[in-house]
């Protein structure tokens, strides 16, 4: 297994799927189960390289890729039957009311609150034989080509649970409403440290510097901060860590201030998670979407993450929500399938 992962500075292309995907007369697959598989690929990609709308079917960005066939291990895909229709009920995007504007006033003050917040949490620290284990609620989505037009279509809100060791080596993934994936859960474990990109695992994020100013330009990966797409991208590379992963308190309140620094990040003063809580957003645009993490209005605490459209994309209309997430849990756990409350899934 791999996580596809992308230079910053590199364009992407369509074309670049077809290096990963045999065509339809190379494999038995039906051609809109093919279609799909390559979407979510495209879909995934502009996940880790987050210069284009992130549909982000996502959630982890494992993809195994077997030679006749690819099964997504993070993409809430969901299959089209024989029909030509979802056989799980979809729904389109949220389109919200015109998007509030973001502002630079008041972002110091709510990020240096923010951090505040995360620098006084419990540490959560796995020993190496344990395992993180996160609760979310998520959506996902796919791209309808239904009568020959492509059109955006999303999940409904469920849950995620997954199970990671510290390495990253060994890890587990529960959502019975992944189309690909089997309803009773599905090891991914890796074979190789290897196959363990930067910062996808805990003894990764430890390893991250705790001065903000470092700490962003190990984020950049060598791009240039105030380059578009290297500012967009390092916000993204935070924004991975905010969802299924944990990370040492002073190490998440240093990656609050150094996302404070980078251009273009301003603060919406009215926002709401996907189960409609209250809060403050921190957020940053890309050339088609705005990535927006929400924290609770009174406490500070994070609740989740939204792409919302600033432009038109596949027949849909700006302020349209693309993706959501909502964290329900963080623990530390003794085995995979193991439950916070000492019960087994």
């Amino acid at each position: 297994m791999m996580r596809i992962s992308r230079r910053p500075q590199e364009p992407l292309d369509h074309s670049d799927f077809d290096l990963l995907l045999p065509r339809q007369d190379e494999t038995a697959l039906p051609k809109a189960r093919q279609d799909l598989l390559e979407e979510a690929l495209w879909a995934e990609a502009h996940r880790t390289a987050p210069h284009a709308p992130r549909s982000r079917a996502h959630r982890t960005a494992w993809i195994a890729l077997p030679a006749a066939a690819a099964v997504i291990a993070g993409a809430v895909i969901v299959a089209p039957d024989s029909s030509g229709t979802s056989g799980t009920d979809t729904r389109p995007p949220k389109a919200g009311a015109k998007l509030q504007p973001g502002t630079g006033k008041g972002l110091s003050a709510t990020v240096d609150r923010i951090s505040l917040v995360a620098a006084r949490q419990p540490a959560l620290e796995p020993r190496q034989d344990q395992y993180i284990y996160v609760e979310s609620k998520v959506t996902g989505g796919r791209v309808d080509r239904a009568g020959g037009k492509e059109k955006l279509v999303v999940t409904p809100l469920h849950s995620r649970q997954v199970w990671h060791s510290p390495d990253g080596l060994k890890n587990f993934l529960y959502e019975p409403g992944h189309a690909f994936m089997d309803k009773n859960g599905e090891d991914l474990d890796l074979d190789r440290p290897d196959d363990v990109t930067d910062r996808g695992s805990y003894n990764s994020v430890k390893a991250l510097p705790t001065d903000p100013d470092v700490l962003l330009k190990r984020l950049y990966r060598g791009g240039r901060m105030g380059n578009p797409q290297a500012d967009w991208t390092a916000f993204g590379e935070i924004g991975q860590l905010l969802e299924e992963q944990i990370a040492a308190p002073k190490i998440s309140a240093a990656l609050f201030k150094a996302a404070a620094k980078i251009p273009g990040v301003t603060l919406v003063d009215k926002a709401a998670d996907a189960t409609g809580r209250p809060g403050v957003a921190i957020t940053c645009t890309g050339p088609n979407s705005r990535q927006e993490w929400i924290f609770d209005r009174n406490t500070y605490a994070y609740l989740g993450q939204r792409d919302v459209l600033v432009k038109p994309y596949r027949g849909l209309e700006p302020g349209a929500v693309t993706y959501e997430t909502v964290v329900v849990k963080r623990a530390v756990v003794d085995a995979k399938k193991e439950l916070p409350d000492g019960t087994t899934l």
